[in-house]
């Protein structure tokens, strides 16, 4: 008889009310069954296609956890086939064996605790990652004791080759790896770091940050757009930013009417939760005056005022938009931003970032040193803000710290 596979939620309940969801491992009419340790409301489950609805917040992730589990099972299973040992107690003490020294179980277990702690950008970066090493694998099952140096190189040589991945997107792919790793030697699993002769993706290079002048800014201020479309939008909330100090893209998507008071601007940097309040000036009125009068709880219409978003939805709702007003260069179609750019003649590669990197640049030059330049960007470690100085024109950075020391 076959083995077969099946999700189903377990009888009892949680105490939040969650039923755990547990993979059922069937050979010769004898049952074993594997926690997945996901856990959901009864009304998210379809037991027909034995996953989670799309009624759930987080259903693409889970679904996705759910199948690697399946999948998991099925590789053990055919393992054991060669042997003829494929009972469905061997698939079960298999898996449990394999979780404990498999890498992707480990980063599973990281990824899915970032989720559950709101962290959504760090699990993005985990889920990356992930992603590029299955590919590179051919499948999502990797022993730890399979990692070593030459392993290593050969995965950094494949970010290059296959993703032409620059140093500072190869260094936050191993990131992920390094911090499995570590997990893997405090449970014992493990003796010795493979990483600690690896000489590849420690040291990210120097990246030229993009900044514009103000003749640049001006440029793109004085580019005639149609009222109401994206790149209008979008075009009004980069100016905004420069003109506000920087402020980051997930930051104006949260404006609301409400953070705008006798001529003040009040907002709580998503980031570190640092508050913010300071004077309009007249460049951020000016912006602001296009959107009087408008029925939209969001000063800038990038998130649906009608929807109520939890957390995660919110960040996700926010990489998206990011994504669409940063716009894309393909085939010679720019969108976004890039588009903006092009419009205003200028040969950059803009992002929403840049107006950030612009007002710092802008603001050393009329003569505001480190702290000014601290206090203003909402840097809660002067050593952030001098990392910002270093990507400055080496003059002005030099002009900053003298006046500091």
């Amino acid at each position: 008889m076959s083995v077969s596979f099946h999700l189903y939620l377990k009888n009892s309940p949680r105490k939040n009310g969650e039923f755990p969801v547990y993979l059922r491992i069937t050979k010769d009419r004898k049952h074993k069954y594997i926690s997945t340790g996901i856990s959901v409301l009864e009304k998210h489950w379809n037991s027909d296609k034995e996953e989670v609805r799309k009624s759930h917040s987080n259903y693409k992730t889970l679904n996705e956890i759910l199948h690697t589990k399946v999948r998991q099972a099925e590789h053990a299973q055919k393992d054991l086939m060669q042997s003829g040992k494929e009972s469905a107690k061997a698939i079960q003490q298999k898996l449990k064996a394999g979780k404990k020294t498999d890498f992707f179980s480990l980063a599973d277990q990281r990824y899915e605790e970032l989720v559950a702690e709101g962290k959504y950008y760090q699990s993005k970066a985990v889920k990356v990652a992930l992603k590029k090493l299955e590919i590179f694998e051919g499948e999502r099952y990797l022993p730890l004791n399979n990692i070593d140096t030459a392993y290593l190189e050969r995965f950094e040589k494949f970010l290059v080759v296959t993703y032409n991945n620059k140093a500072n997107t190869i260094r936050k792919n191993f990131n992920t790896i390094r911090k499995v790793i570590r997990t893997a030697i405090k449970q014992g699993l493990i003796h010795e770091n493979p990483l600690s002769l690896f000489d590849g993706a420690k040291q990210a290079k120097p990246v030229n940050k993009v900044k514009l002048s103000i003749e640049q800014i001006r440029a793109i201020e004085k580019l005639e757009l149609k009222p109401g479309t994206n790149i209008w939008h979008t075009r009004n909330a980069f100016l905004f930013s420069f003109y506000s100090g920087g402020i980051r893209f997930g930051d104006i998507c949260r404006l609301r009417w409400e953070n705008v008071k006798n001529g003040r601007l009040f907002y709580r940097m998503h980031k570190n939760d640092k508050p913010f309040s300071t004077e309009l000036n007249d460049n951020q009125k000016e912006i602001l005056s296009r959107y009087s009068g408008e029925d939209h709880e969001f000063i800038f219409p990038f998130l649906n005022s009608s929807k109520s978003y939890s957390e995660l939805e919110m960040r996700k709702a926010i990489s998206s938009r990011n994504a669409i007003a940063n716009g894309k260069n393909e085939d010679g179609l720019k969108t976004g931003l890039k588009k903006i750019a092009k419009m205003a003649g200028i040969d950059e590669n803009v992002s929403f970032h840049v107006s950030r990197h612009s007002f710092a640049q802008y603001a050393v030059e009329q003569g505001l040193d480190v702290y000014e330049l601290m206090q203003t960007l909402r840097h809660s470690k002067i050593e952030t803000t001098q990392q910002y100085l270093k990507g400055l024109d080496e003059e002005l950075a030099d002009k900053a710290m003298r006046k500091v020391f």
